[in-house]
């Protein structure tokens, strides 16, 4: 009697989770559903916040260009959303902070400064840490110096060698 070998089923995969799940509906929900409730303070931190937004397109990378724009506007933005919640939370009162050209000029500024303190610290960054790889450059190569003392000229890896690895002696080496 023979016996029959049972196939091998492929091993299946699972399949591959969406983005997001239920859990990101239902939060995304929320957010329009408070977008909807607090509408006048959408308005104006939805106007306010769009320097953040070509910040975020800009800085692909996930630099630290997003954060401090991002930041400065905000703290922009906020005055005027506290004068929002205090005195008159309505869509007619955020419009009007909105057109009013002060507004505009103190959050937008505020960006502007988020822009310049990135700006500025990338290139202290970058100075420093320049100067940080010229010196180590230069000791490695002080330490390259002292190791030829020590060692011969034969560790720099100038020397022509044979077949066999050993040094040619010069005339030899000028002949080929």
């Amino acid at each position: 009697m023979a016996v029959k070998q049972a196939k091998k089923e492929p091993a299946r995969r699972k399949p591959a989770k969406k983005k997001g799940g239920w859990s990101s509906q239902i939060l995304l929900i929320f957010v329009l559903l408070a977008a909807i409730v607090f509408l006048p303070t959408t308005m104006l931190v939805l106007f306010g916040m769009l320097p953040t937004v070509v910040a975020v397109v800009i800085d692909r990378h996930g630099g630290t260009r997003a954060i401090t724009v991002g930041s400065m506007n905000l703290a922009g933005c906020f005055p005027f959303l506290l004068d929002l919640w205090t005195k008159s939370h309505t869509a007619e009162y955020a419009v009007g902070l909105i057109t009013d050209p002060r507004t505009i000029i103190v959050i937008y500024a505020a960006a502007a400064i988020g822009y310049l303190i990135d700006w500025a610290l990338s290139g202290i960054v970058a100075t420093i840490m320049m100067q940080r790889a010229n010196l180590r450059l230069s000791a490695i190569r002080k330490r390259q110096e002292e190791m030829t003392v020590r060692w011969g000229k034969e560790v720099t890896g100038e020397v022509v060698l044979d077949s066999e690895g050993f040094p040619v002696e010069e005339e030899k080496a000028q002949a080929t």
